[in-house]
């Protein structure tokens, strides 16, 4: 998909294998400008920053990617990214409270308009 900048907003789940919740960064990082890694309340069994520090892992030989966040919160990551966007970009979020976070981007863009 053609843009002049690609991000995306991701977190993973706590209680996937390390080398799979690596692999999901490893491929976004060959394909995205900026990434926002976000840890939310439901770690499933990990620690605080666990899950986040694995995702960072998987970016570690990313070709594309240039930035790196990391922030506590799905709804706090998606405003971030929201708020970065620029025309002709493209914005992937990957949510995990589905309802609420539709919700919010709807909202969002609704304030924008």
């Amino acid at each position: 998909m053609p843009a002049v900048r690609r991000s995306v907003v991701i977190s993973g789940a706590g209680d996937r294998r390390d080398d799979d919740i690596r692999q999901q960064t490893e491929i976004l990082g060959d394909a995205f400008d900026d990434v926002i890694l976000y840890q939310d309340a439901c770690q499933r069994g990990r620690q605080d920053g666990e899950v986040i520090g694995l995702l960072r892992e998987g970016l570690a030989n990313a070709r594309r990617t240039k930035q790196i966040d990391a922030i506590t919160g799905e709804f706090i990551a998606i405003d971030t990214a929201l708020a970065r966007l620029q025309p002709g970009d493209l914005c992937l979020i990957l949510i995990d409270q589905e309802d609420e976070a539709l919700a919010h981007i709807a909202k969002r863009i609704a304030e924008a308009n």
